[in-house]
């Protein structure tokens, strides 16, 4: 797949993370917090090793997104979805990196609300593949990959235009729920399980409909 300035852009985020903590390092304290639940609380800590080792994930990730085109049978299609392909790694680097810093800034002591960061996030995220999910054409790493999308294309951008719709109101649900409170994420992630479970089940109607 031929690489455009969004790949470049993507790169040099995705090594942000490890330069920064690597820099950080010798400051952080020996205990940090690595997991957060659902109420956006912290609910496990981790050595400063841990922290440096997981701000290498947007960069293992970049490089795993982008080989999958070499290795797809249907990759050709990269070719014709390539931009939407681009934004929608972009914003999943982005995602990421962004989770790892604010994790590094609570190690540091900043009052961070993960419940509101990873509201913004996952809200930003889910509009971003919405609207660029009916873009993507049939292949067989990248996008809803059902048995039903898998076997037919009509299905494929069927799926992907209703799953579009769905990751637009699941984003605008995370949005809603930075006003919730601690219930708020509660209320994104069953947003999420029914807009999967739809998507999922329309993928099946579409597929008994047209054999």
């Amino acid at each position: 797949m031929k690489k455009n300035k969004l790949f470049y852009i993507t790169l040099v985020i995705s090594f942000i993370p490890l330069l920064i903590n690597i820099i950080a390092y010798p400051h952080m304290p020996n205990r940090v917090p690595v997991h957060w639940g659902i109420n956006g609380e912290v609910n496990q800590y981790g050595s400063k090793v841990e922290q440096v080792s997981m701000s290498a994930l947007p960069l293992v990730l970049f490089i795993f997104l982008n080989y999958l085109p070499a290795i797809d049978p249907k990759r050709e299609s990269y070719k014709k979805h390539g931009f939407a392909f681009s934004v929608i790694n972009l914003m999943i680097i982005i995602v990421i990196s962004c989770i790892n810093l604010a994790g590094l800034l609570s190690a540091f002591g900043y009052p961070i609300s993960f419940q509101k960061v990873l509201a913004v996030l996952f809200g930003l995220m889910f509009l971003v593949l919405g609207n660029y999910m009916s873009q993507i054409r049939h292949n067989y790493f990248f996008g809803i990959r059902t048995p039903w999308t898998l076997a037919s294309e009509y299905v494929w951008k069927k799926t992907h235009r209703f799953g579009g719709y769905m990751y637009i109101l699941v984003g605008l649900v995370a949005f809603v729920s930075i006003f919730i409170g601690p219930a708020g994420l509660t209320m994104f992630f069953v947003a999420l399980l029914i807009g999967t479970a739809a998507t999922i089940l329309y993928s099946y109607l579409v597929f008994k409909k047209n054999i």
